[in-house]
């Protein structure tokens, strides 16, 4: 049995979570390479990590995260390395939220002009 309280599994934990945030800033980062204005593309990273951060927690540890609830160690490892990366939670949600705000207008303001 994991013992998910001691310091070592709690460092392969924040390890776990560092590689996670590595993921999914460099597939942001991949899927918005055609976009050529430097702000839009800024905006855009900030957006699709939320996106991909939404679809790995619903779509790919969805298991893992009934496991967790079930309190099985393998599946609370994953879940809780998932949910230590620094997009996941209210705060960059709420950041998202603004840059797609921005980065709608600046696409209006530009289609008008």
């Amino acid at each position: 049995m994991i013992d998910l309280d001691s310091q070592e599994v709690l460092h392969w934990i924040n390890i776990y979570a560092v590689i996670f945030s590595i993921l999914i800033l460099s597939l942001s980062i991949n899927f918005t390479f055609f976009i050529k204005d430097k702000i839009n593309r800024i905006l855009s990273i900030i957006v699709c990590i939320t996106v991909i951060c939404w679809i790995f927690s619903n779509e790919v540890f969805a298991l893992a995260r009934i496991g967790y609830e079930q309190q099985y160690p393998l599946e609370s490892f994953i879940n809780l390395g998932f949910e230590k990366n620094i997009f996941f939670g209210i705060i960059p949600f709420c950041i998202s939220l603004i840059a797609l705000i921005i980065l709608i207008g600046r696409l209006i303001y530009k289609r008008k002009k």
